[in-house]
This record gives C-alpha cells, structure tokens and sequence, in this order.
C-alpha cells in the first residue's frame, strides 16, 4: 500500500488530479483505488503519453511491480455521461458507488438513463453529489456506476436516513432496465 501512497504522491507532484479510497464494504478484501480525474478525453491523452514519458514515473512503476506487496486486481478507465459532468474535483471522501449492467432488450439503455437522470434530481434536492459513468475495460466493461460523493460517513448516514422513503418510492415506479453488478462504498485510508 505504501507504493500505491507514493505513486499517488508522485502524480500529484507532476499535476495530475490522483486521490486513494480503500473498498469499506462490497468486496471479500480491502481493495485499494487510485482514481485520477481528467477535464476531458484530450487531457487524458496528454496526461497519460507524459507519465509514459516521465522516467521518474517510470522508476516508480517498475519498482512497484518489481517490488510489489500487492497484487493488482483491475485497470479500467470510466467517463462521465453526459449530463452528469462534475467537473474534475472528487465528489468527497466517503463514495457509494454502483455498478449497472444494462439488459440487452431495445431501448433499455435510454430507460437507463432517464431513470438516472430523475434519480440525480432526487439525489441532489436531498443533498447528494452523484455521478454516472461509462465504463471501459476491466470486470466493469460495459457498465454504468452511478456513485454518489459524501463528505463523511455521518453525512451518508444522515443522507441516507432523509432519503430513504423517496428512493423507496422512486425504485418502485422505474422500469426494470438494468441489473446491479456490484456495490462498493469507498473510502479515504486509515493506513496509507
């Protein structure tokens, strides 16, 4: 994990928007996530061929391969949907985030979507910061993951108790147009 600390540390020092959140719930083991935010595709491109080129980035890389106590488990990258754009500040430190698979009949992709739309709607009149991501590559491939950003677990807890009966009532009016894949709740470490 200490590697995982310093290639974020180096990515921060060389500009680039990199955060860690450790996996709380969701997953048998504790899962360890370096997600870097981008303003847009173009950037992405730029970043990336730089931290290619970079061979202080490069040291890292291979002393985290070569010197790892850790094993990777997925690479994947995701983009906002549009609509959904927040820009590229993290939605906070605590992050629920879930994994959708659309099911393949006509049209349920669209009724995915508006169903996530009027769900960011509620969210946000109840205080919540989602988001909704295309996935691309990786055991996500091809999923959406509408997360959703809170600054704390007591802010979850108190979001989640405001919420409960509207979200209750909204699941219950949506077409079935997806199934869950997975659900993860995110956080900052206590160790690294």
């Amino acid at each position: 994990m200490q590697s995982m600390a310093a290639g974020a540390a180096l990515m921060q020092k060389k500009g680039l928007r990199n955060a860690l959140r450790v996996s709380h719930s969701g997953v048998p083991g504790i899962e360890v996530w370096s997600t870097t935010l981008y303003e847009d595709w173009n950037e992405y491109g730029v970043q990336t061929d730089k931290m290619l080129d970079d061979s202080e980035m490069q040291e890292w890389y291979m002393s985290s391969i070569l010197n790892r106590s850790s094993e990777l488990i997925d690479t994947f990258e995701m983009a906002e949907v549009p609509g959904f754009e927040s820009g590229v500040e993290a939605s906070g430190p605590v992050v629920a985030a879930t994994a959708w698979r659309i099911l393949p009949n006509e049209g349920n992709g669209g009724k995915f979507i508006k169903s996530c739309a009027e769900a960011k709607a509620m969210h946000e009149e109840h205080g919540g910061k989602p988001r909704l991501w295309q996935t691309q590559g990786g055991r996500y491939a091809g999923q959406m993951i509408y997360s959703l950003g809170f600054e704390s677990f007591t802010a979850m807890g108190e979001w989640m108790q405001k919420v409960q009966g509207a979200q209750a009532e909204f699941m219950s009016k949506q077409p079935v147009s997806a199934v869950i894949e997975a659900q993860i709740l995110l956080r900052p470490s206590t160790a690294i």
